[in-house]
């Protein structure tokens, strides 16, 4: 009987691996189309570049062809995430979209595909004109031109997709977030590298000496971004930032009853619950410990949960190559583009139910040895403030949290 389960399960696992195999051969098969589709796209643009571009009288149906077959291309799924960082129907319905209600409108000459699969294009590789031109068959002027409508389309749409956080959600089936009766979401800051002009690099640069601006970023438990505010420079703090957010006209909005969790480089004050500072908080330092009091129970649940944030910011970056180093943009329009980043982030978190971007982003910061924070010493909110009452909800929250644990 044993050897017979044992050859049953034997048998599965036999199955499982044959199954895995061909995924896995499929998927190969796909990137390996994917390439050779790529690498015929540059030696057909660098031929045309060092030749054809000198006859005047060269042939403009080599180029709608090339296109045509490039766009091809782009339909499979493989492709579309790899180039694009979107499925197929996710990039259909974005072009849907900023169409009918972004204002985008396709020419004689070109498609609503074409400019909005460019502009993905740019933004999840970083890649400067030069290398759209090849694969495109268009010229920089048009590529720039059609680059900045398709971003005043998405930004266009901004509203709808970066909203204020519903007061109302309830929290309680979310295993990480339970524990934090009346909880908004995640706050914090992240530097994104820029190109500034020479007379404001050293406001731009940063303490670890590069170029950048700091960009306050608040997301929901669902990794939705409710607010952000790019643009500051790379010298500025986290809670410099904070304060210029509750104060300016589109202001952060925090009701006076609820709140973020935040590191421990902001104060913990009404409206921004902060860890036990002095007490082990990253997550990466509880691999094979267990919490033995009020405070460090506290400190690891609030880590769990607002790790949110980290794995927003993560994914934001592995999808958009572009905010990952300094573009050749002028100041402005990068800090539009960052914007657009965080639109597109939010309209794909709804559009796509599975992205292997997010298993990446959480093996990478699984393995993360950055923990800087460990050592980092009226109706809405308008102020960031320490009082005796903050501190006290505290303490009655991880102390709560500590007297369940011990019962379970």
């Amino acid at each position: 009987m044993d050897n017979n389960l044992r050859g049953m399960q034997i048998g599965k696992k036999r199955t499982r691996d044959e199954e895995n195999t061909i995924m896995e051969e499929k998927e190969e098969l796909d990137i390996l189309i994917f390439i050779i589709n790529f690498i015929t796209m540059i030696v057909g643009a660098s031929y045309h570049h060092n030749y054809r571009l000198r006859d005047i009288s060269w042939d403009k149906s080599e180029h709608t062809h090339r296109r045509s077959i490039w766009m091809q291309t782009l339909e499979s799924e493989t492709t579309s995430i790899e180039l694009l960082r979107v499925n197929p129907a996710t990039f259909k319905k974005l072009c849907g979209i900023l169409q009918s209600e972004g204002g985008l409108v396709a020419s004689r000459n070109i498609t609503i595909k074409e400019i909005v699969a460019l502009f993905l294009h740019i933004l999840g590789h970083g890649i400067k004109y030069s290398w759209v031109k090849a694969c495109y068959a268009r010229s920089g002027e048009t590529i720039s031109r059609q680059f900045h409508v398709v971003l005043k389309a998405v930004m266009k749409r901004g509203k709808y997709y970066i909203r204020e956080a519903n007061s109302n959600e309830n929290y309680q089936d979310n295993g990480k977030w339970k524990f934090f009766e009346g909880v908004l979401g995640a706050l914090d800051g992240t530097h994104i590298q820029m190109t500034v002009p020479f007379e404001d690099r050293a406001r731009y640069r940063n303490r670890k000496g590069d170029l950048s601006t700091n960009v306050l970023g608040v997301c929901d438990p669902k990794m939705k971004f409710t607010y952000v505010l790019p643009g500051w420079e790379g010298s500025a703090t986290d809670p410099r930032i904070l304060g210029e957010a509750l104060h300016r006209r589109n202001r952060l909005k925090i009701p006076s009853n609820k709140y973020y969790l935040v590191d421990g480089a902001y104060t913990n004050g009404p409206g921004f619950l902060a860890p036990y500072r002095g007490t082990r908080y990253h997550l990466n330092l509880w691999r094979g410990n267990r919490p033995t009091n009020y405070k460090e129970l506290f400190n690891l649940r609030h880590s769990s949960a607002r790790n949110t944030i980290e794995r927003a910011f993560g994914l934001l970056k592995k999808r958009w190559a572009i905010l990952r180093a300094p573009s050749f943009f002028d100041k402005q329009t990068q800090v539009r583009i960052i914007n657009a980043c965080f639109i597109l982030h939010n309209f794909i978190r709804e559009e796509m139910t599975e992205d292997d971007l997010l298993k990446q982003v959480d093996e990478e910061l699984a393995n993360s040895l950055d923990i800087e924070n460990e050592i980092r010493d009226e109706e809405n909110i308008r102020a960031i403030r320490l009082t005796h009452e903050w501190t006290t909800f505290r303490d009655n929250l991880a102390m709560q949290m500590f007297n369940e644990y011990q019962a379970r």
